[in-house]
């Protein structure tokens, strides 16, 4: 079914959709068919339920919007127009794209959402896998982060490009979105090792 309206994303909603979308979900543009959709999978069904609540307008809410195919779960919005400019927005000739523009819209709910899909941490360091965005767009991210004081690196771990923050990077960090991680992402974290949180 394709749909000529859709909900408006509110400003929140559009830092959740920011963050998933750099933290590995996509935005897919279907061979056939009008509009867009947003393809999520997480092996945590709570955090993927969580991610679904808060885009709440945008998924049919029943009992078979979570999906579950061997050890991972598995989530796909309804296809409306608004999907169509963030797929613009992120994607180029088909491929996931970062820019410095789209860094700076986004906030400590965005930061929160792609650290949980993409990043772990260590007692004294925090890391943010950035392969699908190349080298050239690990660089990037690295140079946004280092601009507002989370100091960090980039390098190639197993052939894979990652964000490594200092330990007083990791700090700056995580201080930055810890409020906003869900309660039942805390242990997960253990953001108490982390000094000042």
């Amino acid at each position: 079914m394709t749909y000529e309206y859709s909900p408006q994303l509110k400003h929140n909603q559009a830092q959740v959709l920011y963050g998933t979308i750099l933290g590995g979900s996509s935005i897919v543009n279907p061979s056939q068919g009008k509009n867009c959709y947003l393809a999520m999978r997480d092996n945590d069904r709570f955090w993927l339920e969580y991610k679904i609540n808060e885009l709440k307008d945008y998924f049919k809410m029943d009992n078979n919007t979570i999906k579950k195919d061997k050890n991972t779960y598995r989530c796909y919005s309804i296809a409306y127009p608004v999907f169509n400019s963030y797929y613009n927005e992120f994607y180029r000739d088909g491929k996931k794209f970062i820019n410095k523009e789209l860094l700076e819209k986004l906030n400590d709910v965005a930061w929160m959402i792609w650290f949980v899909d993409s990043g772990k941490k260590s007692k004294r360091k925090a890391y943010l896998r950035t392969h699908k965005f190349g080298e050239e767009g690990t660089k990037l991210i690295a140079e946004y982060f280092n601009s507002l004081d989370c100091e960090c690196d980039f390098k190639l771990t197993r052939g894979r490009h990652e964000i490594v923050f200092t330990h007083k990077g990791s700090i700056e960090f995580m201080s930055t979105f810890a409020h906003r991680l869900p309660e039942f992402m805390l242990e997960k974290f253990d953001v108490s090792t982390t000094p000042t949180l």
